[in-house]
């Protein structure tokens, strides 16, 4: 049987230009995109068993957000979600997709959020996960320091020590295959991309594009989270009045990794009910 790594071979890196500007993702499946968007410290890569499980019902696309994998960080080193939302037009335009269902994990929530805010004509369904609010309202010093505290990490463990420092916080189950996927993507992990991202945490926040927000929205929440706890997450959804929360149990931040079955029947069952 091949590991989770090995599997990845059947869903190779592409890029596409846009502008003269690489992005890169990975792609599975056919009819309805469903397109995935990761956290600050993920990849591609770590959506292996969505790209697997449901490639069989929807035309899957895991991006590498900008100045990940090989994709070409953006321009503006000062980021907003709005920026990322950018870059994943050009990408969607590029592919034809015209109207997606759209995933975002942790500070792939807020890109997402953005998207849909910005274009809410090409989203059918918006689904975030292990939300990463951002810290814009936290004061200077707080926003400073998150804004500097992963950079310094990488810069210090380099990607190899950081994935065996941070990778175990992000799971529940510690599943071995699922922790070595995880040091296989962060391995991958460049400064300047998760710098940026980085700024997007610290500065920017996911009530600006989840306000006023005119497309489905589903919630998902981990219980055994500790980087996103749940009890955050329902708050911002009792406040923003999203349509509907969700909380598996037995999961960690990454629920997609911990526990796949589960979060993929949520997004097919998700569909089901808008149909």
């Amino acid at each position: 049987m091949m590991t989770l790594i090995e599997k990845l071979i059947h869903y190779p890196l592409k890029t596409v230009s846009l502008d003269g500007v690489q992005q890169g993702y990975r792609e599975a499946g056919n009819g309805q995109y469903l397109v995935l968007l990761h956290g600050i410290s993920s990849g591609s890569g770590s959506w292996i068993n969505q790209l697997e499980q449901l490639s069989h019902h929807y035309h899957v696309v895991a991006w590498d957000a900008p100045g990940y994998g090989l994709s070409d960080c953006l321009d503006n080193p000062q980021p907003s979600a709005k920026d990322y939302a950018e870059r994943l037009k050009g990408l969607l335009d590029v592919l034809g997709a015209d109207q997606i269902i759209l995933v975002g994990h942790s500070l792939g929530a807020m890109q997402a959020s953005a998207f849909a805010h910005v274009y809410p004509e090409r989203v059918k369904q918006l689904v975030i996960a292990n939300v990463a609010q951002g810290y814009q309202r936290h004061s200077e010093e707080e926003k400073a320091a998150v804004f500097a505290k992963r950079p310094q990490l990488l810069a210090k463990l380099g990607a190899f020590g950081l994935a065996k420092a941070r990778g175990p916080h992000m799971l529940y189950q510690h599943e071995p295959q699922a922790l070595a996927l995880i040091t296989n993507v962060m391995e991958k992990l460049r400064l300047e991309g998760f710098t940026q991202a980085s700024y997007l945490l610290a500065y920017d926040e996911i009530r600006n594009y989840l306000k006023d927000l005119k497309v489905p929205c589903v919630v998902i929440a981990a219980k055994q989270d500790e980087i996103t706890p749940p009890e955050n997450i329902r708050r911002l959804v009792q406040e923003m009045a999203t349509q509907q929360f969700l909380q598996i149990k037995q999961a960690g931040h990454l629920s997609y990794l911990d526990q796949p079955e589960q979060f993929n029947q949520i997004i097919l069952s998700a569909q089901s009910a808008t149909l």
